[in-house]
Parts: structure tokens; C-alpha cells; sequence
């Protein structure tokens, strides 16, 4: 039988039992089966003989699942959860910002979280910084040198021969491979405004702290449209800046070295969710007509 130690007298080495049929019974200090402590409102498992316990051994407490269950906070998350739109989907949205975001291919497949994207972000920024200073070098070469070859074409034109010895291309010539090999160092470049995008990706932070803070709205009964609205456009543009730095991540013959993951486009389905549901336009299917 199961029951609880109602009290325990160490100087007589007493005590007494309530046991699960809501009867007393009286034990001994003897028939403890434990090196433990005998406490008040342990929970012990005992063997009876007439009306004493024996054989008594503690035993950890379990869950009480139906009390759980009927406790009016999970009577409300459930409710919540049946009858709103942003609770369950705020909490998914919570849970993808702990999933996969990002699998970089160049950290041997390593998958990384929203919460984790530090490290591939700076490595990127300062790849960024430093194409930006390389093209702002060439640029400027580039410059130099057509500011010398107008300058030829228009002391002598522009089928002056610009070779040593007066052999080689023209002028002309020359300008026109200057101005392909301008057009190759601006496509070599990362994209302008996806560099300048880097600069925002703190706001994909705000995911998870948007969706605490919907759940809580929800929880206490307050309205929750517009944070609804203000979290799906905030998961919407968390998306976007996640494909830019797969966008930026590419090698040779267009090769990404970063793919998004499940997380990622979780997050975008749960934001256009709660986006809609800011708008009135969707509702939860099991809430009640």
C-alpha cells in the first residue's frame, strides 16, 4: 500500500502513516527500509499487519496527472490555445527561434539558431568591409587610368597606339577594356544594399522576445491585434535578412555556403500567420462559432 508519514517522534522511534485508503496505521522505527531521514509528508510504499505498517520504504513523488490536468492554468492554456489564434501560434513561433535557422556548409554542416547567427554575421561584415576597401582601391585605379587615356584621346586621339614603341592597342581600345573590367569588379562585389543589411540583423533578436510578449498579452486577457500585426511583419523581415546572408554567402559558380533552415521557414509561416490574424483576416479553426 501507498501513503504519506503523518508525524515521527524520534525519541520513542514512532510514527504513524496515512495510508491511501484514508486509514491510519502505526509503525516502528525497525521497519524502515532506508538510510534517509524519516520526515513528515514523506511518500512511502509499506506492507500492513493488522493495523501496523512494516516493511516501509520512501518512495519519490509522482506527478499527480488528473490534478494537473483539471488546475485551472493549464484549463487556460488550453482554452488559449483552442480559442485564439496568436497563443499557439506565438508559441511556435518562440520555439522555431530555438530551431535551425541557418546550416552552414563551411562549419562542416553546422546548424545554427537565430540566437546563434553572431559569429557567421561578423564574418560576413567583415568580409564585407574588406571587398569594400579592395574595390574602393581599384576603383581608384581604375579612375587614374582613364583620366590618362581621355587625356591621350583628346591631345591625339583616340587611335593613338598606347604600347611601348608606339605598338600595341589604341587608345580607344584601351578605354573600352577599362570600362569591361570596371563592370567585372562591380559584379565581383557583394551586393551593396545586402552588406548594408548587415546592419539590421539584430532585429532577427526581437522574434522571440515579440512572441514572449504576445503570449504574455494573451495570457492576461489583454488585446493582442496589434501585436499580432507588429510580430508578423517583425518575423516577415527576420526571414528576409536570413536569405540575404545566404545571399551573401556564395563562392564560386553561385555556390551558397549557407542554406536556410527549417527554423527559418517556420518562423515565416508563423509570422505570416499572426500577420493575418493582426488583419481579422484568419482565425483559429478550433475556435468555437
Amino acid at each position: 500500500m501507498k501513503g504519506k508519514i503523518l508525524g515521527f517522534t524520534p525519541s520513542s522511534g514512532t510514527g504513524t502513516i496515512t495510508g491511501e485508503d484514508g486509514s491510519r496505521y502505526g509503525f516502528s522505527q525497525a521497519e524502515w527500509r532506508s538510510d534517509k531521514p524519516i520526515t513528515a509528508g514523506s511518500s512511502v510504499d509499506f506492507e500492513l499487519r493488522g493495523s501496523e505498517a512494516i516493511g516501509i520504504y520512501p518512495v519519490a513523488p509522482g506527478i499527480d496527472v488528473a490534478a494537473l490536468s483539471s488546475s485551472p492554468a493549464v484549463a487556460k492554456a488550453r482554452s488559449l490555445a483552442t480559442g485564439t489564434l496568436a497563443f499557439p501560434v506565438a508559441i511556435l513561433l518562440l520555439i522555431a527561434s530555438i530551431m535551425p535557422a541557418i546550416n552552414s556548409l563551411a562549419r562542416g554542416g553546422q546548424s545554427l539558431s537565430l540566437l546563434g547567427l553572431g559569429p557567421v554575421v561578423t564574418e560576413l561584415s567583415q568580409e564585407a568591409k574588406a571587398e569594400r576597401a579592395m574595390a574602393e582601391g581599384q576603383t581608384k585605379d581604375l579612375d587614374e587610368r582613364e583620366q590618362q587615356l581621355q587625356r591621350v584621346i583628346a591631345s591625339t586621339g583616340p587611335g593613338t597606339p598606347i604600347g611601348m614603341f608606339g605598338s600595341g592597342g589604341s587608345a580607344g581600345d584601351a578605354l573600352k577594356e577599362l570600362q569591361e573590367e570596371r563592370t567585372r569588379v562591380a559584379a565581383s562585389q557583394k551586393s551593396r544594399l545586402g552588406a548594408f543589411l548587415l546592419s539590421f540583423m539584430w532585429l532577427v533578436y526581437a522574434v522571440p522576445l515579440l512572441a514572449l510578449a504576445l503570449i504574455g498579452l494573451s495570457w492576461t486577457g489583454r488585446s493582442v491585434r496589434t501585436a499580432s500585426l507588429a510580430a508578423g511583419i517583425l518575423g516577415v523581415i527576420a526571414f528576409a535578412l536570413l536569405w540575404n546572408l545566404t545571399a551573401l554567402a556564395t563562392v564560386g559558380d553561385g555556390i551558397s555556403m549557407l542554406t536556410l533552415g527549417f527554423g527559418a521557414w517556420i518562423i515565416l509561416l508563423a509570422s505570416v500567420a499572426l500577420g493575418l490574424s493582426g488583419l481579422g483576416k484568419i482565425r483559429n479553426p478550433l475556435a468555437a462559432s
